[in-house]
């Protein structure tokens, strides 16, 4: 075995999603240990308001000192760290820790998006100048500093790229184009695509035909209140979208039911859908089964796209003005992916295509969700071989 211990190293408290979608059951079940290295108190010393999901291989670093001496301790050689963080200016202090220990250092590169539709010129040039202040002069300084840095190898690239789809790397941070050029790529999966690997071949668990709704949870989203982001009204919003919902049931004869967003933890007291069915933790089956899927602009469009299923994205004057973003995104996913864009406000006459541009969907499919090496694998089996047989050498 070459790595017998994964390290996991993040800015925030442990939670059940990362324990999951980082295989820490799997690992240990194959003898390999698994540590996380919660170092919050490096990055935000004031009370992170969430509730750690509980680990007894959690590791909690109070000061740079207390993480030197964890790092003197153990045998390097044989562990694997694992960054969980985006790469800049931020982490220059810590990842010229992990440079001066020469760390075997690795990380997750999945779960990008298309990149934005480009706005009009005047626009840009609006939201440019809005966004100018010293803060965010001094972080672009900062980030040019820190990705020389890389280049000139004072901070160390990583080592090993656990990367999905062509554009993975995307996600990394400044720098990233040093990292893919000299570590060593391992192709993987996102977590949904290998979500559709597990459940693409299940029974079918609805015989009548319907049309699901990715909901976002848009006004109650607990990371708006949290990261004090602008969000919508509840009564506009669900007047808005059950209005659409009643019409499109009428022009296609079909229900809408709602795949719950994995927060949504209000709906289970009550139901804003005027009384449509909501399901919690199906997306993936209820996707599968769907006509067609409709959703604003959400990252779940991954499930219809792997099921090659309809996706008509729903936006409105309100939701662009309050979620400008959303727009934004919204024509992004029409430009990968051909899709259909639907305005929630208008009476215009429904019109729901017939087919999906499956060129485009299965480009969509390499370029951010899987690749040819691994489209038929799980990524859990394949980071587990990879730990205990691959050459640890670099390309």
């Amino acid at each position: 075995m070459k790595f017998n211990k994964v390290v996991f190293v993040r800015y925030f408290p442990l939670t059940k999603a990362i324990y999951t979608d980082l295989y820490f059951q799997e690992l240990m079940q194959n003898n390999i240990q698994v540590e996380y290295l919660d170092i919050t108190s490096l990055f935000y010393p004031e009370t992170i308001a969430t509730v750690p999901f509980e680990f007894a291989g959690t590791v909690k670093i109070a000061s740079y000192k207390q993480l030197e001496t964890y790092l003197k301790e153990q045998y390097n050689e044989t562990i694997l760290y694992i960054s969980l963080m985006t790469f800049e200016w931020r982490v220059f202090r810590l990842f010229r820790l992990f440079t001066k220990f020469n760390l075997n250092l690795a990380v997750f590169a999945r779960g990008v998006f298309p990149s934005s539709a480009e706005p009009d010129k005047k626009s840009k040039i609006v939201r440019v100048v809005k966004a100018i202040n010293f803060e965010r002069v001094a972080a672009f300084c900062a980030n040019k500093i820190t990705s020389l840095a890389k280049k000139g190898g004072f901070i160390k690239s990583y080592d090993y790229i656990f990367k999905a789809g062509e554009y993975g790397y995307w996600g990394l941070g400044i720098g990233s184009e040093i990292d893919v050029q000299k570590a060593k790529i391992v192709e993987v999966n996102t977590v949904d695509y290998d979500q559709f690997l597990l459940h693409k071949e299940l029974p079918s668990l609805h015989e009548e035909e319907y049309i699901v709704f990715l909901d976002q949870y848009l006004p109650y989203h607990p990371d708006a209140s949290f990261l004090k982001i602008k969000t919508v009204e509840s009564e506009l919003y669900f007047k808005e979208v059950n209005g659409f919902f009643d019409r499109l049931e009428l022009v296609t004869g079909k229900k809408v039911i709602i795949a719950a967003h994995p927060k949504a933890e209000r709906y289970k007291d009550f139901n804003p859908f005027n009384k449509r069915q909501i399901y919690f933790n199906q997306s993936n089956d209820l996707v599968r089964e769907a006509s067609f899927v409709l959703t604003h602009a959400s990252t779940a469009v991954c499930f219809p796209i792997c099921y090659k299923k309809k996706i008509v994205l729903l936006v409105s004057d309100y939701l662009n003005e309050v979620l400008p973003q959303f727009l934004i995104v919204a024509k992004s996913i029409v430009n990968a992916c051909d899709v259909t864009i639907i305005a929630m406000d208008k009476e215009n006459e429904i019109h729901i295509p017939e087919l999906i541009n499956l060129s485009k969907y299965n480009d969509f499919n390499y370029k951010y969700l899987t690749s040819i090496e691994s489209e038929n694998q799980l990524s859990k089996d394949i980071f587990i071989h990879f730990l205990k047989s691959e050459d640890k050498s670099t390309q």
